[in-house]
């Protein structure tokens, strides 16, 4: 992920097909060049912040709950010059800038908190997140130890998985349990990533071998 630090780095889920629109109210993203980033990418703009309008970005987890198949992860970004409410989980603006697709949240991890030490500000709980993917290696552990051993890690691990969702059926009900920060983790074969399982009782199920849990053993 080769992307310009910027300001109130934020999530935002767009479909691409023969360009890039909003899911929702299937608006068209235009492309042009932006000074800040010294290169082309695709921006939307809004007359006014009045109501409900704007652009909107949030946190991975609230952009999570909204997703469908058929949409993407970006980083996006408002315009330095645009009209922006600033929130502790996202803002909105009348021109926001995409910086690019989320290939690897652990890249774009380290640009947010890489943004934010050196002096660009950062939507609060979206850097919390941010700086709880940033975890040192720890030698001499397996994936199974490190996690059960390791605070930091099992925080890492909940942030890849937080937004995710199991709906729970009844005969005349239907709840959703939602991934929290103290969901229990249970470590499985493979290299899948975090992922909520589907049944009671509800564990995030992560693959030893999954990058980002396995590069931290460094055995």
């Amino acid at each position: 992920m080769n992307i310009r630090m910027m300001s109130y780095i934020a999530f935002k889920s767009l479909r691409v097909y023969g360009g890039i629109y909003s899911p929702y109210r299937h608006t068209k993203w235009e492309e042009a060049y932006v000074p800040a980033l010294g290169r082309l990418t695709y921006t939307l703009r809004a007359p006014s912040l009045e109501g409900e309008q704007g652009i909107y970005a949030t946190t991975l987890g609230e952009v999570r709950l909204h997703m469908d198949e058929y949409c993407s992860m970006f980083l996006a970004a408002p315009d330095p010059d645009a009209e922006t409410e600033i929130w502790t989980n996202g803002w909105r603006t009348t021109c926001a800038i995409v910086l690019g697709e989320v290939d690897s949240l652990h890249d774009a991890a380290r640009l947010i908190v890489t943004s934010h030490q050196a002096g660009y500000p950062q939507i609060q709980e979206i850097l919390r997140w941010a700086r709880l993917m940033q975890v040192a290696p720890q030698e001499g552990l397996t994936a199974r130890e490190l996690v059960e051993k390791s605070i930091e890690v099992r925080r890492m691990i909940r942030a890849e998985a937080m937004g995710q969702y199991a709906t729970v059926r009844r005969r005349t009900s239907e709840r959703r349990v939602r991934v929290t920060w103290s969901t229990p983790i249970k470590v499985v074969e493979g290299g899948q990533m975090p992922v909520l399982g589907r049944f009671p009782p509800f564990y995030i199920e992560v693959g030893e071998d999954w990058p980002p849990l396995s590069s931290l053993c460094n055995p």
